[in-house]
């Protein structure tokens, strides 16, 4: 039944997607639509143009894109040969022409001035001359190729930008220059991906994100129902992949997308530009209410996924700079805005400066002239992951202050395809917007050309997706699952419990019982605020069917300040291991002897920071510094401490975590530098443990957990 469903789906949306065009195909089989038809719509030129006279923002918009398409006219058209990486000069000068063609094309519309037209006519048609003379791009190597790009993705990026340019010109071109620039490029392209190397248009993966978009916005211009069919169910016609596979894969019913935050950033805007075209050409589709309204959800979902300074958490492959202020929230927030109303997308738009120059962009300008904008808020939130929603997730632990918010990601996600790490059970944390136990991110330099053409670095595998880069617990220095992604795909966490709307406690628990053969890993995190200090609770338990050695890393930036205990500085720099990562950490300071309450602070910034470690007579602690084995230079600094349990069955390792005091460095004073923890206990038997924590000033907190696999909790403060 469900297939006969998609089958017919399909059939009515070619239905009413051929109503709007002329029986017979030619090389001008997209007459009978009016252009530009995709983002920009030719009936509502007149009332941007309008617009852009009365909305303050719409019309800095319009300068910046036309200031872009003036200086593209002045700069002279060089479309070059490709032979160059990420990075490279091919590379980033054919970038650089699709957004200097999109730009004109808008341009052209918005102001009647056929020299806009014309340059991206004259562009196009130096493209037209080039691409069929194309093979494979010279530095394809372990990336799916393309033939302007080393790697298909750009192409698609390429053509989801140009086919709105050509859009934008459409009625000024002569019936000839239609007919070159169709069949000669754009008609190459599409076959390209659809016939030569269909492995990306029909991959569930970002990369295949952008490719069905592009020729799907390229068979509506084209009037090419076979393109747009393509583009929704496959090169098979099947739904094996394409746009709605996609959608449906690819997506949570929260709106989490299965790479990652930074790569739903990036695959966002051809989701969202795509089903616009969608919207706007093929209403029947009612694409913005598939899946419930998922690729809407996405867009709010994307934003909670940024700490205050509204960079994304850089979970799996992410590069650590990206932030909302991207092109593509530009396009997702207006789109969004515009189907929504939500008063707080009004707020990133102001903060990205720009808006789409499209009705929606106008709408969005509108409204925040209208003073309509309201502060987006960082709340509390649970996002599961999986297409069903049941494979995981993320947890975001946050304190109310918006400003100066302490925030917690607790990671309990898939592994996140590809670009997946392996960090079951991690997290970080967050302390007004700086990062304080960071996650590494990507071992990447994306597009820097000394730096392997931007491509992921060695150091990617062996550092940044292991384990030991991740805030989470390791058996015998092994990583999850030996480091196979496969095994870990089939797999994920559980949520133990959570809740997040208790005034005094937010809790969060979760459990793995695969990524280690024989143990099943259990940590609850809670965090909660008392007088002015804000305290992380993290209990990780380790039942094992072995005995076994436990590494918990937990990596931190600021400068260490004290400790209560003693430790000894090597005479000789050594790495701490030869594989799994450990070959990239430097063993700093070791101690052993802990006391019962082991305690380091550091600070960051003008905050203080303390860990309090319940300690056994066995337990070690190694101070690390990233570095180690890296002869190219190609990782980043970064301080670690590495607590240690050798030989041991089961284990019930508490960490406190504490945010306390201030430094101001021009008044210098000082505040509460201190850490406050005096020390810690668990109390443990069938019916669950307690976690105590006196503190100094004789305050204790107790947080009794039943055992596992219930949902109760109880805190108590005396």
């Amino acid at each position: 039944m469900k297939k006969l469903l998609k089958y017919a789906f399909a059939l009515w949306i070619l239905a009413g997607f051929a109503s709007c065009q002329p029986e017979t195909k030619s090389t001008d089989s997209a007459s009978g639509l009016q252009h530009p038809t995709l983002l920009l719509k030719k009936q509502d030129v007149a009332t941007i143009r309008d617009g852009i006279e009365k909305y303050p923002l719409l019309k800095e918009s319009f300068e910046k894109t036309k200031e872009t398409a003036d200086l593209a006219i002045e700069s002279g058209i060089v479309v070059p040969f490709p032979k160059d990486p990420g990075g490279g000069y091919t590379h980033e000068k054919h970038k650089q022409n699709y957004t200097d063609m999109y730009s004109a094309g808008i341009v052209y519309q918005l102001t009647g001035d056929e020299k806009y037209a014309v340059f991206v006519k004259d562009m196009l048609v130096e493209y037209a001359k080039l691409y069929p003379t194309l093979g494979i791009h010279p530095e394809q190597k372990n990336q799916a190729p393309g033939k302007l790009f080393w790697q298909g993705l750009n192409e698609s990026v390429w053509l989801v930008y140009t086919i709105q340019a050509y859009d934008c010109i459409y009625d000024f071109l002569s019936p000839e220059d239609r007919s070159n620039i169709e069949t000669n490029l754009f008609h190459e392209v599409v076959k390209f991906f659809t016939v030569e190397d269909p492995y990306s248009f029909d991959r569930v993966h970002n990369h295949g994100t952008w490719c069905v978009s592009g020729v799907g916005m390229t068979g509506i211009v084209l009037g090419d129902s076979l393109m747009v069919q393509q583009a929704l169910y496959s090169t098979k016609l099947d739904g094996s992949g394409g746009f709605l596979k996609q959608i449906n894969d690819l997506f949570s019913p929260d709106g989490y997308y299965a790479e990652g935050p930074y790569y739903q950033r990036y695959a966002l805007l051809p989701f969202i530009v795509f089903a616009q075209t969608l919207k706007n050409n093929l209403p029947e589709t009612k694409i913005f209410e598939y899946k419930n309204g998922v690729l809407l959800k996405a867009v709010t979902t994307l934003l909670q996924m940024t700490n205050t300074d509204g960079r994304f958490y850089p979970i799996n492959d992410a590069i650590k700079e990206k932030s909302w202020i991207s092109a593509e929230l530009i396009f997702g927030t207006n789109i969004a805005y515009a189907h929504n109303q939500n008063a707080q997308l009004l707020d990133v738009v102001q903060q990205n400066e720009k808006v789409m120059l499209s009705i929606e962009g106008l709408e969005v300008a509108k409204a925040i002239a209208e003073g309509k904008t309201a502060k987006f808020e960082r709340t509390p939130m649970l996002i599961h992951d999986g297409a069903n929603g049941d494979q995981g997730g993320l947890a975001m632990l946050r304190t109310e202050n918006q400003e100066s918010q302490t925030s917690v990601l607790f990671k309990f996600s898939s592994q996140g395809m590809g670009h997946g790490h392996f960090d079951r059970l991690a997290f970080m944390l967050y302390d007004q917007g700086q990062e304080i136990i960071p996650d590494y991110g990507a071992a990447r330099y994306l597009n820097v050309e000394a730096k392997q053409g931007g491509r992921y670095l060695p150091e990617n595998y062996s550092w940044a997706k292991q384990t030991v880069a991740h805030n989470t617990m390791l058996i015998n220095e092994q990583s999850n699952y030996n480091g196979d992604a496969k095994l870990a795909e089939e797999s994920h966490p559980e949520l133990s419990f959570i809740d997040l709307d208790n005034d005094s406690i937010q809790i969060v628990s979760a459990t793995d019982s695969s990524c280690y053969q024989g143990a099943v890993l259990n940590r609850t995190m809670a965090l909660l605020k008392l007088d002015s200090r804000t305290y992380l609770i993290d209990l990780f338990k380790v039942a094992n069917e072995k005995e076994a050695n436990y590494d918990l890393p937990v990596y931190f930036n600021g400068q260490v300040m004290n400790t209560n205990f003693d430790y000894k500085r090597p005479e000789k720099q050594a790495a701490m291991g030869s594989k799994n990562g450990y070959q990239h950490l430097w063993v700093e300071a070791e101690a052993s002897n802990l006391p019962s309450t082991a305690s380091v602070c550091w600070m960051n910034k003008t905050s203080f920071y303390t860990m309090s470690v319940l300690t056994s007579p066995a337990t070690k602690l190694v101070l690390t510094r990233l570095g180690a084995n890296d002869p190219d230079f190609n990782l980043r600094n970064l301080q670690g401490m590495m607590i240690r349990e050798p030989k041991s069955k089961n284990l019930s390792r508490l960490v406190v975590y504490e945010v306390h005091g201030n430094y101001n460095p021009v008044s210098e004073s000082v505040m509460q530098s201190e850490g406050s923890v005096k020390n810690l206990s668990l109390e443990e038997s069938s019916a669950g443990t307690t976690i105590n924590i006196e503190l100094k000033t004789d305050k204790v907190i107790h947080l009794q957990l039943d055992a596992e696999g219930t949902k109760h909790y109880k805190l108590i403060i005396q």
